[in-house]
């Protein structure tokens, strides 16, 4: 059942209630007043001394209209006189008491062809005399009920009909004024609906903000937001995985291939004991070293994508570059490698990643750039970073490469060929562990000028 449909039911159970409640309070009221009224005329007859001037012969010829009934009982309780209201031509039919009431006081009684109601009143022990006799007797003034039963039907329809008028405007006003409160709520199912069928670019029509719809409209619009970039970032994500596993099977594809060719030379005999024969296991060595190096840099970027930096603790990255710029030179003495550290920085951080992070920016260094080519690494402070910076003299990197250095399993150019050994991944995992620390990264190269990639970490806070 519809909200609107559930109010309107609502609103008419309570109004037929209410004016249930009032009409018969009414009604029940009115009819309190008017026999009220009624026995005070009753007591008003007996106050008047009537009772002692009872008709001699039950009957007046001069009057043509009587109000009141008289029944007069004598002592043994028989019927001596009675004198009926109404017309003098059509007079009503006398009410249906046949011996003396045994109390006093005011009653209600039939008529005695039960067409017509009577209210009563009985005036005991009265000393008159009827028709000549004296004596001790019981009489009964009636009067009839027709007019205040006439009122009370009538007040009782009037009471009905308007209480059904009014409950059936109550029910339509709320039914007119749930719908036009509610229509909001229509828009913003319409809404949900549209972004349900796959239209993530549409947005709840906003109602105005200081009503509870409007903050509803504001929630969902903010929760479909936030449910768009998580679609968006997952989809980003299994792209990015989709390519990531096509690349790193092109990948070992090479080296698994060359290796699975000389295996199959040695097994055909193709490569008798000789020189040709330490040739092909060197082949194959060289291709296990890389295709092992492959897999370690693979388990690299899965740790990464899972864990958000590892372990953190205090690192001084001063003596962290002098150490990786003194491993560059024992590994390759034909780049000169120099130092520019003025100052102890200290960041938090995962140590054995910030120490991978200079060891592929100085091995990326060497190897795409000739030999003698010098390298500069320095170490800083700049507005609350550390920025770590390792540039080169090369040859540089052309505009349309720059972005994509960064990307998996990229190369910008025939130097980073597999048969230099490169996969294409020191560079991504260098961005991943900066990305996992909270830092930026940033790459400036001119083709001919040489290429500068600077690292900015946050300065640990130290108390």
């Amino acid at each position: 059942m519809a909200i609107r449909t559930k109010i309107a039911a609502a609103m008419a159970v309570l109004l037929i209630v209410a004016v249930s409640i009032i009409g018969f309070v009414t009604v029940q009221a009115v009819s309190s007043h008017l026999i009220d009224q009624v026995d005070q005329k009753l007591h008003g007859l007996l106050d008047q001394g009537s009772v002692r001037s009872v008709p001699a012969n039950g009957s007046s010829d001069e009057v043509l209209y009587n109000e009141f009934a008289f029944l007069v009982f004598d002592e043994s309780g028989d019927l001596v006189l009675d004198f009926p209201a109404g017309y003098k031509d059509a007079p009503y039919s006398l009410p249906a008491i046949a011996a003396p009431p045994s109390e006093s006081g005011f009653f209600t009684v039939d008529s005695v062809d039960g067409d017509m109601t009577y209210r009563a009143v009985t005036a005991a022990d009265i000393d008159a005399s009827v028709n000549g006799v004296p004596g001790t007797y019981t009489i009964v003034f009636a009067t009839s009920m027709e007019g205040v039963e006439a009122t009370i039907s009538t007040l009782t329809r009037t009471v009905v009909v308007t209480g059904l008028v009014v409950a059936a405007i109550g029910i339509l006003a709320a039914w007119i004024i749930t719908r036009r409160g509610l229509r909001v709520v229509d828009q913003m199912v319409a809404d949900a609906e549209h972004v349900a069928t796959g239209n993530l670019d549409h947005r709840i029509t906003a109602a105005d903000p200081r009503t509870e719809m409007g903050r509803l409209s504001l929630a969902l619009n903010r929760m479909v937001s936030r449910l768009t970039d998580a679609i968006t970032q997952r989809d980003r994500q299994h792209e990015r995985l989709r390519q990531f596993v096509a690349d790193a099977g092109h990948e070992l594809r090479t080296p698994l291939t060359a290796i699975g060719g000389y295996v199959q030379l040695y097994e055909s005999g193709a490569t008798p004991q000789g020189e040709k024969l330490d040739r092909a296991m060197s082949r194959i060595g060289s291709e296990n070293a890389r295709l092992a190096k492959l897999v370690d840099d693979l388990m690299v970027l899965s740790r990464l994508d899972e864990e958000v930096g590892g372990d953190r603790e205090l690192v001084e990255l001063t003596q962290l570059a002098q150490d990786a710029v003194d491993d560059a030179e024992v590994a390759d003495p034909t780049h000169p490698v120099t130092l520019d550290a003025r100052e102890a920085i200290t960041v938090v951080a995962n140590e054995g990643q910030l120490r991978q992070v200079l060891v592929n920016l100085l091995t990326n260094a060497r190897v795409h750039t000739p030999q003698g080519t010098a390298i500069e690494v320095s170490v800083a402070q700049s507005n609350g970073w550390a920025v770590m910076r390792v540039a080169d003299r090369g040859p540089g990197i052309p505009a349309e490469h720059r972005q994509k250095v960064f990307d998996r399993f990229y190369r910008a150019d025939a130097s980073r060929s597999r048969a230099t050994g490169g996969s294409g991944l020191g560079l991504s995992i260098v961005s991943s562990i900066v990305a996992a620390h909270g830092g930026q990264i940033r790459l400036d190269s001119e083709p001919g000028e040489g290429t500068s990639i600077e690292v900015r970490l946050p300065v640990a806070r130290l108390e």
